[in-house]
């Protein structure tokens, strides 16, 4: 856990729901320091096997008491429908309770971005053939993931955003021993393709399913 989500959570022990838990990485990382950690997944088994006891479940149909913060981690553009996600969002969270997203911006890439991407992960071994179009390769792999603009002005319909900032992803996805240095070249040639926000709940509206 990087020292942005550290910085964008409460102190602990805050009621927390990972929503989208994936391998369980983040919830692991969240239940060491203390908080009580509610995980979710469609396929809560990667992270079952890594020792999070998490739970078999669809944000868009949860129920459950309501949470301090709900964690979206590389998530919420997987979720459909979108309002629905973060209709339950919403009334999952107390009031002034907090929503944290850290997303992946994947219509934000250029053809700039999407050749440099494909080359190198050629080079570091993830792809196995050069890539004629990259811009048409990376969309169509893309394509069933919700744009970043529609995340947020989802999220900015339902909550009060307090701070949102444009993030360099590509590295994280190529990851690996030299995911360090694939960030420092992508955050001089490339337009962030990524973004992190934190918000907390509305006083009337959905929010809260008032």
């Amino acid at each position: 856990m990087d020292t942005w989500m550290l910085s964008a959570l409460p102190d602990a022990p805050a009621r927390v729901l990972d929503a989208g838990c994936g391998a369980g990485a983040l919830a692991a990382a969240l239940i060491a320091r203390g908080h009580d950690v509610t995980a979710i997944d469609l396929d809560p088994s990667a992270a079952r096997a890594a020792g999070v006891p998490a739970r078999e479940a669809d944000l868009t149909v949860y129920e459950d008491d309501p949470f301090d913060v709900i964690v979206l981690s590389l998530s919420l553009h997987h979720m459909h429908p979108l309002e629905a996600a973060l209709d339950r969002t919403a009334a999952l969270l107390r009031p002034g309770g907090r929503l944290v997203v850290d997303e992946f911006a994947w219509d934000w890439a250029d053809a700039a971005a999407a050749t440099w991407f494909y080359d190198v992960g050629r080079l570091l071994g993830r792809f196995d053939r050069p890539e004629p179009d990259p811009l048409a390769r990376w969309r169509a792999a893309h394509v069933d993931h919700s744009p970043a603009g529609d995340m947020l002005d989802a999220v900015a319909a339902r909550f009060e955003v307090v701070r949102m900032r444009r993030v360099p992803y590509l590295f994280r996805y190529l990851g690996g021993e030299h995911a360090a240095r694939l960030k420092e070249i992508e955050e001089v040639r490339h337009q962030p393709t990524g973004f992190r926000l934190t918000a907390v709940t509305r006083v009337t509206g959905v929010t809260n399913g008032t």
